[in-house]
């Protein structure tokens, strides 16, 4: 398959797998970068290609621009992830952030008319269609008051968000995110045909259970929701867990017995 240059920037894949028969979209939490998935694709069966996302202003990109509008991070990435989508089947995992892009790209996807992903896993994500007010502004704030926000609302600690390559390297890309779900606005369509698992913390200060159980109202097709320890920033700690999960639910269903 021959994907221009441009599209791979967008598309990211740490182990190349050819003959892969699924591919696994990745898309990080605000502030992250495309190397928090890179250990998933030594910890996958080869049948899986993992592919993260890497967004403007981070990372390799960190040159480039960031977006800061959700409307034009939504097109822009879903032109580049369309390509991908025609040689093999896909899921999208996202984490917070990450997974209202997930989710809104699996929306704009089937608006298109293009093929879905085969599963939406949604990780410390809440239910869009649950939060009928916005959250306070924060991108506007300061640093201090911002990390403080921050920390206080996702349960960072507040001593690693301090520290010197933090704010160098990672509060740029984490305030054009936060600027970016500052400008998002859900809009009630349809529930997908796609199934949803909902991961959820139970020290999670920002998505309660309720909120993250509440995506099976979002799918016609199957819901799984799976609670697990820590915070909202579970997804390294829970990790073994969390790959687990996904390759159950990527089995195929068992047939019904003769």
């Amino acid at each position: 398959m021959h994907i221009p240059p441009v599209y791979r920037r967008w598309v990211t894949c740490p182990e190349p797998r050819p003959e892969a028969s699924l591919r696994l979209f990745c898309f990080h939490f605000a502030g992250g970068d495309a190397s928090l998935f890179r250990v998933w694709a030594t910890r996958l069966p080869p049948s899986i290609e993992v592919c993260p996302i890497e967004l403007p202003g981070r990372a390799s990109r960190r040159d480039e621009p960031p977006i800061t509008r959700f409307p034009e991070l939504l097109e822009q990435l879903a032109r580049r992830v369309r390509p991908f989508l025609n040689h093999a089947p896909s899921a999208f995992f996202g984490h917070s952030f990450g997974g209202i892009i997930a989710f809104e790209l699996a929306r704009w996807l089937r608006r298109e008319g293009a093929p879905l992903p085969v599963r939406l896993f949604l990780s410390a994500c809440p239910a869009l269609h649950v939060r009928t007010r916005p959250a306070p502004s924060i991108s506007h704030l300061s640093d201090s008051e911002f990390l403080s926000e921050i920390s206080s609302r996702f349960g960072a600690p507040r001593e690693v968000l301090e520290t010197p390559e933090v704010r160098d390297t990672v509060l740029p890309a984490l305030r054009a995110d936060l600027l970016v779900a500052e400008s998002y606005h859900y809009s009630p369509e349809p529930p997908l045909d796609v199934p949803i698992s909902s991961f959820g913390a139970w020290e999670d200060p920002e998505v309660s259970s309720d909120e993250a159980a509440a995506w099976r109202q979002q799918t016609t097709s199957d819901f799984r929701l799976r609670m697990l320890p820590g915070n909202h920033f579970f997804l390294a700690a829970e990790r073994k867990r969390l790959l687990e999960s996904i390759l159950e639910d990527l089995a195929p269903a068992p047939r019904d017995a003769a």
